[in-house]
């Protein structure tokens, strides 16, 4: 299988690394990554201006550009076979609940899932543990092996390791689970400059979420793998037919 590898931590990064050490040993592997950290880019793409590709060698570039930039040109630049499946990952820190909005490495995975492959995306709550992600590398390899086939042509799948896996650490932790209800409270810092013109830095935010049954944030804190099937349309089909029924009422 010829498997199209990326994130957002950057082409430096251990995940990256110990993604394509792995996957190698069984797969085709193709490698382009951000230059740079590219964190919270969601799908964000770079259009109607040029950007700086690097060759490293055949199955290895770098793209001065986001997570969802070295998608696109792997996939229509034509610097690499035909790709079968988009791994982006290993994140350095998770992606749950509402995180999947912002996320560039779950955009990377749903740019893939946009232009029909079926796509992992991967991330971790340990931060740059001893041994380079080689745990959760060695995991994803396993899972490819032996569930990658059920990841539908044009879906997403939303995968998290917590920092200490239950029982004994292997994928029979996986749990299928829905999206939790992530909260964000924001803090900026303001640095007056001159007049009326200031400048306004985010350093991060505090998160919580709301405790609910069945979530990735539930099967995380409990040493579980949560894997969430993610889908493009954001209709909210319920809603709609709802509106739908009432349209007469609401719309005369």
């Amino acid at each position: 299988m010829n498997i199209l590898i990326t994130n957002d931590d950057g082409i430096s990064s251990d995940g990256i690394k110990a993604l394509e050490k792995e996957l190698g040993k069984e797969h085709n592997t193709y490698l382009i990554a951000p230059l740079k950290e590219r964190s919270v880019t969601s799908m964000a793409l770079t259009i109607f201006q040029s950007m700086r590709v690097e060759r490293v060698n055949d199955n290895h570039y770098i793209a001065d550009g986001f997570p969802a930039d070295c998608v696109n040109i792997g996939l229509y630049a034509e610097i690499f076979p035909k790709i079968d499946f988009v791994i982006s990952g290993i994140n350095r820190g998770v992606n749950m609940g509402y995180d999947m909005h912002y996320s560039g490495t779950v955009g990377a995975a749903k740019h893939g899932a946009l232009h029909g492959l079926p796509s992992l995306a991967v991330s971790s709550g340990r931060i740059d543990p001893p041994d380079g992600y080689q745990k959760e590398a060695l995991l994803v390899s396993q899972f490819v092996r032996n569930y990658a086939k059920e990841i539908r042509s044009g879906e997403v799948w939303n995968m998290n390791f917590p920092p200490e896996i239950s029982g004994h650490g292997g994928l029979d932790q996986l749990v299928f689970t829905k999206l939790g209800r992530r909260r964000y409270t924001e803090k900026y810092e303001k640095k007056n400059i001159i007049g009326g013109v200031s400048e306004f830095q985010l350093n991060g935010s505090l998160l919580g979420h709301d405790e609910e049954p069945g979530t990735d944030f539930e099967a995380y804190n409990l040493g579980k793998i949560p894997l969430t099937p993610l889908q493009l349309d954001l209709t909210q089909f319920t809603r709609l037919e709802d509106l739908k029924s009432r349209s007469n009422e609401l719309l005369n």
